[in-house]
C-alpha cells in the first residue's frame, strides 16, 4: 500500500512549499495536487512541490482534457519527468461540467476527447512521433527530448465508459473522494490487472468513530448535494443528502482514532486500491496526516 497526501486547492498556494516538505519528511509516498478552476495550475504547482521534496512522487489529479493541448501537455510533463524521473503521476479527466461550459470548452464528445488526449500525450512522452487525425490533428509531432522514464498517466473518473478507456489504453485509474471498498472492487473488475488504482480518501480523526463521522458529515452532505458521482452513491448505498446520517459516513471515508483509520486503510488496500491519497478534515491537516502515518507505520 502506498499512502499519499492531498494539498487541497482551497489552501493558499503559498503554503505548498512547506506542506510538501513536511509530507516528504513524514514518509508519505506521494503528494497529490488538484487543478480546480480557478485556483492554481496543476503542472506549475507540481514543479514547486517536486523542487522541495527529496523522495516523494507528485500526482496531478486531474488535468481537464478540454483545456490541454496534448503537445504542450507532453512538453510540460516530459520536462518534469526528465528532471524528476519516476516521480511524476498525472491523471486526465473530463473536468467539472459546469466549469468546462463556463469556459466554452466542453467537447462535442467527452469520451473521444479523453481517449485522444490521453493517448497522444502518452505516445509523445514515450518518444513516439505521432500522426493523428481525429478530433485532434497532429502531423509528425514528436518531442525533441522525450524523458527516459515517462510520467505515469491515469484516467480520472467514476464513469463506466472512462473506465473502459483506461483499460483500453493500459492506464491506471484515479477515483475521487467518496470511493469506498465496493467502488474499488467494481473498478478492479474492468481495469487491466497490472494497472494502478489510486483513490482520494477523506480522513477524519476523532476520539472514536462516532465523533469523527459527526465532524465529517457536513462535508459529505455537501458532496452528495453536488450529485457528481452517481456510481459512487449507488455502490456505497448512499441516500439523498438530506437523509444522510453519521451511519453512512464510514462507507465513503476513513474515520475514527488513528489506529482505527490505519485498519480501514488496510481494508481499502485489500479491496484493490494501490495508492490511497488522504484528504484530512480540520484546521490541522498536517497533524492529522502525521498521526495516521505513525499508526500505519513506515
Amino acid at each position: 500500500m502506498k499512502l499519499g497526501a492531498m494539498f487541497l486547492p482551497a489552501h493558499p498556494v503559498q503554503r505548498l512549499p512547506s506542506f510538501a516538505e513536511r509530507v516528504d519528511e513524514l514518509g508519505f509516498d506521494e503528494l497529490w495536487l488538484a487543478e480546480d478552476c480557478f485556483a492554481h495550475g496543476g503542472i506549475s504547482a507540481a514543479a514547486i512541490a517536486l523542487g522541495r521534496m527529496q523522495r516523494a512522487a507528485v500526482g496531478i489529479g486531474l488535468l481537464p482534457v478540454p483545456l490541454r493541448s496534448p503537445a504542450l501537455a507532453a512538453m510540460e510533463l516530459g520536462t518534469l519527468a526528465t528532471v524528476y524521473p519516476e516521480r511524476v503521476r498525472v491523471a486526465f479527466g473530463h473536468g467539472v461540467e459546469s466549469w468546462m461550459r463556463q469556459l466554452g470548452a466542453r467537447p462535442r464528445n467527452r469520451i473521444t476527447a479523453l481517449r485522444e488526449v490521453a493517448d497522444v500525450v502518452a505516445r509523445l512522452t514515450r518518444g513516439e512521433v505521432v500522426n493523428h487525425d481525429g478530433e485532434l490533428h497532429l502531423d509528425g509531432v514528436g518531442l525533441d527530448r522525450a524523458p527516459a522514464a515517462p510520467p505515469e498517466l491515469l484516467i480520472g473518473s467514476t464513469g463506466r465508459q472512462a473506465l473502459h478507456v483506461a483499460a483500453e489504453l493500459g492506464m491506471g485509474l484515479l477515483m475521487p473522494e467518496g470511493t469506498g471498498a465496493e467502488a474499488i472492487r467494481w473498478a478492479r473488475e474492468t481495469l487491466n490487472a497490472r494497472a494502478s488504482l489510486t483513490i482520494y480518501c477523506w480522513l477524519s480523526i476523532g476520539e472514536d468513530e462516532a465523533s469523527a463521522a459527526d465532524a465529517l458529515l457536513p462535508a459529505v452532505r455537501r458532496w452528495r448535494e453536488w450529485n457528481l458521482y452517481p456510481r459512487l452513491y449507488e455502490l456505497a448505498g448512499l441516500p439523498s443528502a438530506e437523509r444522510l446520517t453519521t451511519d453512512h459516513v464510514g462507507r465513503v471515508a476513513v474515520i475514527g482514532t488513528a489506529r482505527q483509520c490505519a485498519a480501514q486503510l488496510c481494508s481499502l488496500h485489500a479491496a484493490g486500491a494501490d495508492t490511497i491519497v488522504l484528504q484530512p478534515l480540520g484546521d490541522d491537516p498536517l497533524g492529522a496526516l502525521e498521526r495516521v502515518r505513525r499508526a500505519v507505520g513506515r
